[in-house]
């Protein structure tokens, strides 16, 4: 029985000293590149080509002097991890926030925008339809079907909660579109600019909508921007 005690014992010191020592190595290691000024940035495994989902394994860390290291160098991968690579990088090259746009903050491409498994489809809108033009990319909207003849309308709400991707041919967000003057707001309007709306949809959504589209009018409904 003693000899069991003493077993047990020899394995916790064990575990203890594996840990002391890994947590020792570790400082040292860090001792070592704040003496010697070392910084780690963050790199491509492999080439990322443009347009291209950036995923956490395909980054990795790797140390570089701070001097030779510019100031806006990423270093950590969870903050690109996700996002879309505006232009083509090379394995290794150090990386930058500026070369990579998120859903949220993409202006040119909205498939950049779609998220992993849904799908964007646009239906066409009146002033009425549309809140009185008064939606804006990621605002979030319920979608609402009304069929039948007006003495006997049938209306339901088809689906709640639904992002905006784009309005017209605008894919920015409300916070850049709301710098846009009055006056090129009105043109946009009376250029037809305002004439239909990009939802982003699950797939099995989509037939849904089409066919509410088709077979009587479509509204929708903005909702609070405090809970979507």
């Amino acid at each position: 029985m003693k000899s069991k005690y003493i077993l047990i014992a020899a394995i916790i010191m064990a575990i203890i000293t594996t840990v002391l020592f890994r947590q020792y190595i570790v400082n040292i290691d860090k001792k070592y590149k704040e003496s010697q000024k070392i910084i780690s940035v963050v790199v491509p495994k492999a080439d990322i080509k443009k347009n291209q989902i950036v995923t956490k394994d395909m980054l990795e860390l790797k140390d570089f002097n701070k001097a030779s290291v510019h100031p806006q160098a990423v270093k950590k991968i969870e903050n690109i991890a996700g996002q879309y690579a505006l232009v083509d990088m090379k394995a290794g090259e150090v990386l930058f926030a500026s070369r990579f746009t998120n859903q949220f903050k993409e202006t040119e491409q909205i498939t950049r925008k779609i998220k992993d498994g849904c799908r964007a489809v646009s239906i066409g809108v009146t002033d009425v339809e549309s809140v009185s033009s008064l939606i804006n990319p990621e605002d979030y909207v319920d979608i609402i079907s009304t069929t039948g003849d007006k003495n006997n309308p049938q209306t339901v709400t088809l689906l709640t909660n639904v992002r905006v991707l784009a309005v017209g041919k605008k894919i920015t967000e409300k916070d850049t579109a709301a710098k846009t003057t009055d006056k090129s707001a009105q043109n946009d309007k009376a250029n037809g600019d305002y004439t239909s709306v990009t939802v982003e949809l699950k797939p099995e959504d989509i037939v849904k909508i089409v066919n509410a589209d088709e077979k009587g009018d479509i509204k929708f409904v903005l909702r609070s921007q405090l809970a979507p």
